[in-house]
């Protein structure tokens, strides 16, 4: 069995996973599939979520990671799912429709109910992709229901821009690299640095805003910090209107940190989830 089929059958419980057969090359990890009902803002959003599976570092490793630490001068570990060795990317497709009847009768199949002829012709949806690092989680729904109101205020970690469907037809797009990259650096800003004075910007901000453009509510960040990845990934839809979603996670594993040898063990972070101030 070469390296490559061992990372696809190990890296993930549960799921499907394609990989090239070059060395470093990507590794794709199918997420579960699930629908969204449609059932409006007054219930939780739809979401599947996938955790990727890392081998513990060596005695060695962490002696470098601990060298690191002491060597940038603050005082926060080093994550060992860091961003400069892991790469993360999903590419997703949304299709606005009823489910089959072959879909209905499977075990776990969808149990809503559906007709294509009380359907719009056209309806908009908007992906949204949470996640966690080993340090943080953020959870979009989880905000919004913490923050109350009338009307729900979501704060994605990593928003995309609404899309229109007409009835039948699919939509396929990408959460690329850098918008991982970004998230990231914002989930590590919220979990890890986050100013609490409440002079201070609002965590909004750091969604919001684009770090390279206005670094608002990121001034607690050392400058040589080193960015924890996200190692679970967490996607969203909100649609007034049912849809069915598809998405496959893509890894680039730069020093081979993925679980794949018999002979390592689980990595087991346990992130903390994210709260906005007006529930700490």
């Amino acid at each position: 069995m070469t390296k490559h089929s061992r990372l696809i059958l190990l890296a993930l419980a549960g799921t499907t996973a394609l990989a090239c057969s070059e060395l470093n090359a990507p590794l794709y990890f199918q997420g579960p599939t699930f629908w969204a009902t449609g059932s409006g803002d007054d219930e939780p959003m739809a979401n599947s979520g996938l955790a990727l599976r890392f081998r513990n570092p060596t005695m060695t490793e962490r002696m470098r990671l601990d060298m690191q630490r002491e060597a940038l001068g603050y005082d926060m570990d080093i994550p060992w799912i860091s961003r400069d060795k892991v790469h993360v990317q999903v590419s997703y497709k949304v299709t606005y429709r009823c489910p089959t009847e072959a879909e209905r009768a499977a075990p776990d199949g969808p149990t809503f109910d559906c007709d294509p002829g009380n359907l719009p012709g056209e309806a908009s949806f908007t992906l949204i992709t949470d996640g966690a690092s080993e340090y943080a989680k953020y959870d979009t729904q989880a905000v919004a229901d913490g923050l109350g109101g009338d009307d729900p205020i979501f704060l994605p970690l990593i928003p995309s821009v609404p899309k229109t469907l007409a009835y039948g037809a699919s939509y396929s797009g990408i959460v690329r690299e850098d918008d991982f990259a970004e998230g990231e650096l914002d989930l590590d800003a919220l979990g890890r640095w986050n100013d609490a004075d409440p002079v201070s910007p609002t965590f909004a901000g750091v969604l919001i805003n684009r770090s390279d453009v206005n670094p608002i509510g990121l001034n607690l960040v050392p400058p040589n910090l080193v960015v924890p990845a996200i190692y679970e990934v967490n996607v969203r839809l909100r649609s007034g209107t049912p849809m069915h979603v598809e998405y496959y996670v893509r890894v680039r594993d730069d020093d081979d940190r993925l679980l794949h040898n018999d002979a390592d063990t689980l990595y087991q972070p346990s992130p903390t989830l994210f709260q906005p101030p007006a529930l700490m």
